[in-house]
Formats: C-alpha cells, sequence, structure tokens
C-alpha cells in the first residue's frame, strides 16, 4: 500500500496548497454542524412556544368558565 504523503508534515503543507485545503476543509465541517445543531435548536425553541401557548389557552378556557 502507498500512501501520498511520508509523514505528517507533508500532508499538511500539500506542496503550498495546505492552507487552501484545509481551510475548505474546516469551513465545510462548521456548515455541516450548523446545518444538524441549528434545527434542533430551533426545534426545541418551536416545542417551548407550543407549550406555552397550550398553557396559555388553557388559562384562558378555566377563566372563561369561571367567569360563567
Amino acid at each position: 500500500m502507498n500512501f501520498q504523503f511520508d509523514n505528517v508534515s507533508g500532508m499538511l503543507h500539500m506542496a503550498g496548497h495546505g492552507i487552501y485545503v484545509w481551510t475548505a476543509v474546516l469551513v465545510t465541517l462548521a456548515l455541516i454542524a450548523w446545518l444538524i445543531i441549528n434545527p434542533l435548536l430551533q426545534r426545541r425553541h418551536v416545542i417551548e412556544e407550543i407549550a406555552q401557548d397550550v398553557a396559555r389557552e388553557q388559562l384562558r378556557q378555566n377563566a372563561s368558565r369561571e367567569s360563567v
């Protein structure tokens, strides 16, 4: 089995192109992480809003029953 690079330094440097390659890799990984985490956080926020709306509606219905 032949490896493309002889050592880690060669892999990181990539004949002078390493800074561009590794920047692209880091940006890609950051975007993928954001695309996974952001919807999860939004989902949590929406569920909390729905719970607040349900509780508010229940209070409103209880108040209207008591006033009748």
